[in-house]
């Protein structure tokens, strides 16, 4: 009725349930004899007997054993490994990890098999893809090297993708190296349990030296190894490009041939499997399939459940720790009494305020990290970005008293006077850090850009005095429109630096590459990728500059759709890649092997 209720409940080792039987049987043998009553009250008058005679108190006995009894039962329920919860997902990982060593050497464009060896040999490994998702599959290649395609994954698209690329015009080295694809296909599987991955050698055949390693891997492998021969025993010369075929040294065409029962008596003396290739899917099920079968009944006996044992420990500690002492039952009222959680207080634990303030820019809330930043670089430049430029030049400030020899600490004290209209000064900032970093670019463009807009600002001014009396007079009609017009210029004329600053926020930007926090220089990865950006921007302000200011919006929207149809315009070639990828994992081995 209980496995009823509970389908998925068990216990992992049942025996030690067999111990609930001694513990609730000494308990009531202990009660019974703390409440066994002596001759001596039959002998004294029951006066004297209250007052001679010691008595025990029922409830003291009845809660001290029953303390003992659920104490001894948690234990021997942890011991027996309750389970509910089934292990599935590494009982489906184990079941279907699968790599694919792919034949691509010349022998495969043989037409005994239409159209070819290799296509049909495609066409099966597409027939592997269709498998369901848990299946993790893996693609080695090879001819005379072997390279890996693709790592164990549940990605089957893009296996797919690049299947279709696979000739063995791409393979760097000629030839057919069974030996080198059987280690690499090894190798990607060495983490896993011996019964829970395989694989899947589709091969032309095997001859010599190659036949010699074959059989040597198959014994290492045993189940593990499944081989599909590909081809016919009669076998057909291998055609080559410009309507060639494959010669040997005395000029005579090649005839492919497929030494199945060569390859078959290898997988019989080493336990591991054989079948040539069908049209269906009857020597992938002969393959695949019944050792997927035996990876199951296996994954299921031992990887099925979870012992959940150790959460009755949990509930044991606080019962074998309240049986240590008399007035236990007196803490439970300190339970009412425990304060309420401060999560804040955990964040000071783990993170110093720094770290904290980093995590903030990351998210994007820039005001909040420039409250809790210690480092005053990192605070300034935090202000900068939420748009406090004024609380922005104060530290920056503080930091020209503190380093009055750091070029990057006037270039931003400039930047961030110039943001809030206080030109003069800023100018004196940049002059400032060009006077102690002649080369330092971003002071060099800030600083023309201010002086542009005063030349410019100037030149409105005059030109504004210069205007004849009459035009006044000729406005007269309108004699309240006119201020407002005058002022609604000349607040568009002041807001204009601010806007045009803070479209130039990479070139007008403080420069933070010399203020990375002390966290960045200790190792401390909270702050990497923020010192990275700062770095970067610093080490580019005039290239950024340049790209905002000679160019219109209408202009930048140009050049970046002129970008993106220009990659797109770049041929997407799998074959390509492979090769070039494939020639670089050749040459490296090549490199360690005279190494």
């Amino acid at each position: 009725m209980w496995f009823d209720v509970f389908p998925g409940f068990t216990f992992l080792r049942p025996v030690w349930l067999l111990a609930l039987i001694p513990a609730w049987g000494l308990c009531w043998f202990l009660y019974q004899r703390m409440h066994r009553r002596s001759g001596w009250e039959a002998l004294l008058p029951v006066r004297m007997s209250h007052w001679l005679l010691q008595r025990n108190e029922h409830g003291a006995g009845l809660y001290r054993y029953a303390l003992l009894g659920c104490c001894w039962s948690l234990a021997a329920l942890a011991l027996a490994g309750p389970a509910w919860e089934a292990d599935m997902d590494t009982a489906r990982i184990e079941q279907s990890a699968i790599v694919v060593a792919l034949d691509v050497s010349h022998n495969m464009l043989a037409e005994d098999i239409s159209p070819n060896r290799l296509e049909r040999a495609k066409r099966k490994v597409r027939d592997i893809l269709a498998l369901p998702d848990d299946y993790h599959i893996a693609l080695v290649a090879y001819a005379g090297s072997a390279h890996r395609v693709t790592p164990l994954s549940t990605d089957h698209t893009t296996l797919a993708n690049l299947l279709g690329a696979l000739e063995p015009a791409i393979m760097p080295n000629p030839g057919r190296d069974v030996a080198q694809a059987l280690t690499l296909a090894s190798h990607m599987i060495s983490q896993l349990p011996k019964r829970s991955a395989q694989i899947l050698l589709m091969t032309s055949g095997a001859e010599g030296a190659d036949l010699e390693a074959l059989e040597e891997h198959a014994r290492l492998l045993g189940p593990q190894l499944n081989i599909l021969g590909i081809g016919t025993a009669s076998g057909s010369p291998v055609a080559l490009a410009e309507g060639e075929f494959m010669r040997d040294a005395e000029g005579r065409i090649l005839l492919a041939r497929l030494d199945s029962q060569a390859l078959a008596g290898v997988a019989r003396r080493n336990g591991s499997g054989y079948h040539g290739l069908t049209l269906d899917d009857s020597d992938l099920h002969h393959l695949l399939q019944n050792n997927r079968t035996s990876i199951s009944v296996a994954a299921e006996r031992q990887l099925s459940f979870q012992d959940k044992g150790h959460w009755l420990v949990l509930l044991l500690l606080p019962l074998a720790a309240l049986g240590a002492r008399r007035g236990w039952l007196g803490l439970l009222c300190c339970l009412a009494l425990l304060p309420a959680p401060a999560e804040a207080a955990w964040d000071d634990l783990w993170q110093r305020p720094d770290q904290q303030a980093a995590e903030l820019l990351r998210q994007d809330k820039p005001a909040e990290a420039a409250a809790l930043f210690e480092d005053p670089a990192w605070r300034g430049w935090a202000w900068y970005q939420s748009g406090n430029h004024e609380a922005a030049s104060e530290a920056y400030a503080k930091l020209i008293s503190q380093d009055p020899d750091n070029p990057d600490h006037h270039f931003n004290y400039g930047t961030s006077l110039a943001m809030i209209g206080r030109y003069d000064e800023s100018l004196e900032a940049f002059e400032q850090a060009l006077t102690r970093a002649p080369n330092h670019q971003g002071a060099r463009h800030n600083r023309r850009r201010v002086e542009e807009w005063l030349e410019e600002q100037k030149k409105n001014q005059q030109a504004e005095s210069a205007e004849p009396a009459a035009s006044a007079e000729n406005d007269a009609t309108a004699p309240d429109d006119q201020p407002e017009t005058q002022t609604q210029t000349q607040t568009d004329g002041e807001d204009q630096p601010m806007q045009e600053s803070e479209e130039q926020n990479a070139d007008t930007g403080p420069a933070n590459g010399s203020n990375s926090p002390p966290s960045a220089a200790s190792g401390d990865t909270a702050m990497d990728s923020q010192t990275e950006q700062q770095g970067a921007m610093d080490q580019e302000p005039e290239r950024d500059g340049i790209a905002l200011d000679e160019l219109t919006p209408n202009e930048q929207r140009e050049q970046q759709l002129s970008m993106q149809q220009w990659l797109e315009d770049i041929p997407d070639d799998p074959a390509e890649l492979l090769r070039r990828k494939f020639l670089y994992q050749h040459l490296r081995q090549q490199d360690g092997a005279q190494e």
